[in-house]
């Protein structure tokens, strides 16, 4: 007897990544704001440092030293998987053991970061609007022939213009364009990973498009027609911005276990895009940005019934400058290290400021950082083995 379709397309296309060591992040335009920006009079969703001069030009390559350890982290384990256990995928796109490498190009080429970083990456991030229907687009499933794996984020607005509010998407007012994209991701025959509205626990999403309450009917109707419409084999990622000061309304937003397959957050250390440098007494490392969320997760969200044994994602990552430039160098060659201590969370990506957005996160603008991002990316942690 065969498998299910969704379990077909998924053991199909684990089999094509247990044997590419590689794949990419592509973060396309149009997208709604990320992370780092901050939203006119928003106090933002990231912790508000304390500037402490004007930006530093390109610094030569700077070596951290390592970071003693920190305090007790709840719920994450001391180690990783042997290397016996490793090579394999779930259904679900879970490597068996390490994490999936990606990173969002923005300004750059995929072809150009990967020449520079001197790997391919895994996953391949897209955005598309509500209003969407050429998904997944051209670009999308030339790298999924290659073996990657997709990200799709479908925001809760339309990219053709209008306001939208999740009770609309609820009601089913945008259901001829979600269908389509339903079909096109169904038309792959293997797993997608598919976020509806990432970050919508920020202020400004609030507003403009409703409570929790209404972003988690929306979720949910979202995915009922994306499985009416044959896209049995979308992977479901929930994605809030990981951020303290939401936390309180967090749990407002979950659809529900049996609608969210993965959960993801950021890790930006600030969310400013002026090109300021911090003080070195504010920094935080890459588990320290991580963290909060990753606590909440198995303390509040598993009394607000968020299952804690879903696999996690960094959906967003990246680090301010500070007049030490040698800690932003070491928050990136911190990554592997990091997640060796927190097994569960199975993806990364970079984030990289689009064309046309004037926000100096540009990581080749910092060659001790990208140099250390590079070394990060060449641990054998976040770099899956083939089979056998």
């Amino acid at each position: 007897m065969k498998p299910p379709r969704r379990i077909r397309g998924k053991v199909t296309a684990a089999a094509i990544l247990a044997v590419t060591v590689a794949g990419t992040a592509v973060l396309t335009g149009g997208h709604d704001v990320p992370a780092p920006m901050r939203q006119t009079g928003e106090s933002g969703p990231y912790r508000e440092l304390r500037p402490a001069g004007p930006p530093l030009r390109a610094e030569a390559e700077i070596t951290g030293s390592p970071r003693p350890e920190g305090p007790a982290r709840v719920g994450a384990a001391p180690g990783a998987p042997g290397e016996r256990e490793c090579g394999g995928v779930s259904a679900e796109l879970v490597p068996a053991c390490g994490a999936w490498w990606g990173v969002s190009p923005g300004i750059d080429s995929l072809e150009y970061m990967e020449s520079r970083f001197g790997r391919r990456f895994d996953l391949v991030h897209f955005w598309h609007g509500v209003d969407s229907t050429d998904v997944p687009n051209a670009e999308a499933r030339r790298l999924a022939r290659q073996g990657r794996i997709l990200h799709v984020n479908i925001a809760g607005r339309a990219f053709g213009g209008g306001r939208v509010r999740w009770r609309e998407i609820a009601e089913g007012r945008w259901d001829r364009a979600l269908a389509a994209q339903a079909r096109g991701i169904a038309e792959l025959d293997r797993p997608v990973f598919v976020t509806f509205d990432h970050e919508p626990d920020t202020r400004p999403k609030i507003r403009t498009r409703g409570t929790g309450e209404d972003f988690a009917a929306a979720w949910r109707h979202v995915h009922d027609v994306y499985r009416r419409n044959g896209a049995d084999n979308a992977v479901w990622v929930w994605v809030l911005t990981g951020y303290a000061g939401n936390f309180p309304r967090a749990a407002s937003f979950y659809p529900g276990d049996r609608y969210v397959d993965w959960i993801g957050w950021e890790a930006y250390q600030a969310y400013l895009c002026d090109g300021r440098i911090w003080d070195a007494e504010d920094h935080m490392s890459f588990e320290d940005t991580l963290r909060p969320f990753h606590d909440w997760l198995k303390t509040e969200g598993v009394r607000a019934g968020i299952d804690p044994d879903k696999p996690y994602m960094i959906n967003g990552l990246g680090s301010v400058r500070y007049t030490d430039p040698s800690l932003s160098v070491r928050w990136y060659r911190e990554i592997p290290a990091t997640l060796r201590r927190y097994p569960q969370i199975k993806a990364v990506q970079l984030w990289q400021p689009p064309e046309g957005m004037r926000c100096p996160w540009r990581i080749f603008d910092r060659p001790a950082e990208a140099e250390a991002f590079k070394r990060a990316g060449q641990d054998p942690y976040v770099n899956q083995r083939r089979p056998g």
